[in-house]
Parts: structure tokens; sequence; C-alpha cells
């Protein structure tokens, strides 16, 4: 019975998840799709250049920030205060991006400039809304669910987990069709998701119970520099081997996902129904799937299933490279087996760095992952991606400003699956180290279950 009780999730933990997790993905699909529409849409001519830098601030940004408030969050052995308070922050910095346009811009500075200061201003406000939102969610939301899992519910919880993402691009999708596409109202967009972000920051004080963990003894300073140390790799090989392969996945994922949206609206042409329907089967089949596939799981070897997830993945990135204007039932179908594959091989691979992260160390090892998942990833991929679009692109836009852009071409596709060939590299070293040790020499989360 004991057992029974600790392998359910509970009520509460999964509004926890839900509801908590789906805020955060909202507020960083918001930055990771539409703040690269909006940075487009301000009219700088090298608009992949901004991109490109927002992505890899953003990045130094949410890895420096995770590794010291996950430190702090362990130190202090509390989450709930900084998930509450950096969530009402997320909010309020989300909510500034509504202030930005070229038009405000052009009343304080020379109208030749605006749109590029404009720009700037925005990569400011980004690095500031990372930083809260790396503190709320990466370290501590993160560091929260990875310690209220077991062996037995980390594959349906991060099947869950892993849709949310989805979710929230339909529902910001949705937003921003009837906000900034509709009717050029970026400020109303940016309202709407920061109040509701801030909203349920609020939540979140009700919602997560009072933490009983004891401030730790350790000193800070040895919590923040504890997944660097030598000894702690070499005790932990397969999580830093798993992160290994999370950063091939993030790396070949940054090189398509910041231009999906843009190469689907304007090099595609799908507008209106078109891409509302696009977007919104894509993103509904591929997370139906993804849960399914998720509550599979737990009862299978993980590691293993990497390789048919991961040639799915692939598989949708080849066939999106042959989709051309007008096949909308052609890009449904090659979009679903691309969200399918990326969604079910993100929910393996974060499922296993969960079940290999050191016991109440949680906080501090948020901030290792960040380094492999997003920090390293940000500053390859999207430069990959410029130096496609720069060389490769075929087809021009030219904005309300009267500025020639560069459209995303067909290419990016292409390089993001050959790109992400290369996680089969760490998977085979995880195979034959699986193999030889019969099973997982896992170091990770093994509670106590008599207390």
């Amino acid at each position: 019975m004991q057992e029974k009780t600790l392998n359910k999730v509970g009520s509460r933990n999964w509004l926890i998840f839900i509801i908590i997790g789906f805020a955060g993905q909202l507020a960083w699909s918001l930055e990771n799709m539409y703040l690269n529409s909006f940075l487009f849409d301000l009219g700088y001519a090298n608009y992949q250049e901004m991109i490109t830098w927002a992505e890899a601030l953003s990045a130094i940004t949410a890895c420096i920030t995770t590794i010291i408030m996950g430190g702090l969050s362990d130190k202090v052995g509390k989450r709930k205060i900084f998930i509450t308070f950096g969530y009402l922050l997320w909010g309020v910095s989300t909510a500034l991006f509504g202030l930005i346009n070229s038009g405000n811009v052009k009343s304080l500075f020379p109208a030749v400039a605006s749109a590029q200061i404009a720009s700037i201003f925005v990569i400011a406000i980004d690095c500031l809304m990372t930083f809260f939102g790396s503190t709320a969610n990466d370290a501590s939301f993160n560091a929260y669910v990875t310690r209220n899992v077991t062996d037995k519910n980390r594959g349906k919880v991060e099947g869950v987990l892993s849709i949310l993402p989805l979710m929230s691009m339909l529902a910001i999708t949705v937003i921003f069709t009837f906000t900034a596409e509709a009717n050029g109202e970026w400020d109303i967009f940016f309202f709407i998701i920061g109040a509701f972000v801030f909203l349920v920051g609020i939540l979140s004080f009700f919602l997560i119970p009072k933490e009983k963990t004891d401030p730790k003894e350790e000193k800070y300073i040895r919590l923040v520099f504890e997944g660097f140390k030598p000894h702690v790799i070499k005790e932990n090989p397969m999580l830093y081997i798993i992160l290994i392969a999370d950063f091939i996945y993030c790396m070949a994922s940054q090189i398509v996902f910041p231009y999906m949206i843009i190469y689907f609206n304007k090099t595609l042409g799908f507008e209106g129904t078109d891409y509302l329907l696009l977007l919104g089967l894509v993103l509904i089949i591929g997370s139906i799937l993804s849960v399914v596939a998720g509550f599979l799981l737990d009862k299978v070897d993980k590691i293993k299933m990497l390789i048919p997830w991961s040639l799915i993945y692939i598989a949708g990135l080849i066939i999106l490279f042959f989709v051309n204007k007008g096949q909308l039932i052609f890009a449904i179908i090659a979009g679903t087996m691309m969200m399918f594959g990326y969604i079910i091989v993100s929910t393996v691979i974060n499922a296993l760095i969960r079940q290999n992260t050191p016991k109440d160390k949680e906080g501090v090892f948020q901030g290792i992952r960040m380094i492999f998942q997003v920090a390293l990833p940000m500053l390859t991929g999207p430069y990959i991606a410029q130096l496609i679009i720069n060389n490769l692109a075929d087809e021009t836009f030219v904005n309300d400003f009267g500025t020639i852009q560069n459209l995303p071409p067909k290419w990016i596709w292409l390089f993001g699956a050959g790109f992400f060939a290369l996680i089969f590299i760490p998977i085979i070293i995880l195979l034959v180290k699986n193999r030889k040790n019969h099973k997982l020499d896992n170091k990770g989360l093994l509670y106590d279950q008599d207390k």
C-alpha cells in the first residue's frame, strides 16, 4: 500500500505540474517563437542578427541564473518562494514588451535607427524576463517536479509535461491571431500573456504546499559548483552522457524552431484559417500521440526507445524539406511527424535526466541541465541557422517599413536533421554502458521509502 501511494502522482501535484508548468511554457513560447516574429516586424533589415543575439544573450542569462538560483533554492531548502515571486515578476517583465514599438522609439531617437534601437530594447527586456523565468521555472519548478516524481511515474509525468510547450504554442497562436496578426496589436498580445503568468504566480502561493525541508549546512558556493566537480562527473556518467545527447537534440531544434512560424507563414504562405489549421492539427495530434507514448514509457527501456523516436523526428524534418507552397495536407502530415518526434525525444531525455539527478541536489543540477539544454544549443543552433539563411535563402520579403528581409529557406529542415543525427553517438555509448552493467547504474533520486 505504501509503495502504491508513493507511485501515485496525486491530484494536487498534477494541478501544480500542469497549471504552473503551462504558464511557464506560455511565456517561453512567446520568447522562443513570437519574440522572433516581433523582432522581424520591427523592421530592422538584418533581423537574423538580432534574433541570434537575442537567443545567445537569453541563453547565457538563463544558464547563469539557473545555476545561481538553483543552488540558492537547494541551500535554503525551499522552492515555493522562488516559484511564486518569480512568476509574479516574470509576468510583469513579459508585459513590458507591449511598451516597445518603432513609433515610441522614433519619438526618442532618430527615425533612421528606430528599428535597430527598438530591437535592442527588446533584447534587454528579454534578458530581464529570462532572469525571472529561469529563477521561477528552470531552477525552482523543475527542481520541485524532479523531487516529487519516482521511477514508477516519471514517464507519465514527463509525457504530460512534454506536451505543455505544444499546448502553449497552440494557445499563444490563437491569442496572437486575434491581436498582433489581426490588428497589429502587439501590446495587447504581450499584456495578456504577462497578466496570465502573473495570476498563476498568485495561484502558486496557495497551490504549492508548505515545504518541510531544512536549510543545508553545506556552503552555498560549494553547492553552486557541485555539478562541475570532476569526481561528481565521474560518479554520474550516465547523467552527463544523457546531457550530451540533450545538447545535440536541442542544438538541432534551435536551427529550425526559431524560424518555424516565419517559415510556415511567410515562406510557405499559409495565412488565416490555413495557418491555424496547420499549426493546430500539428500540435494537437502530436501532443495526443506523445501523451500516449509517455504513459507507456515507464514500462520500456527508455534508452532503447530513443532510437525509433529519433528516426521519426529525423524523418519529419526531412519530409518538411519537400513541402511546397499550397501543400497544406502534406505540410500537416510532415509537421505532425516532426512534432511527435520532437516531443517524444524530449520526453525520454528529460525522464532520463530526472532519473539520474543526484538526490537533494535537484536545484543545482538544473543549472547543469541548462548548460546542455539551453546555453550551448542557443550559442550554436541560431548561428548555424543564420548562416543557412544568409547563404541559401532564395526568397525575400518586403515589410511595412520597405525593408527587404531574407526568408528562411527549406534547407533549415535538412540541416536540422543532419545535425540531430549526431545524437546516435551518445545513444550508442549509453546502450553499451547499459548492457555492460545489465541495468542503469543510477545515482539518481533513490528516496528512502521507509520514511
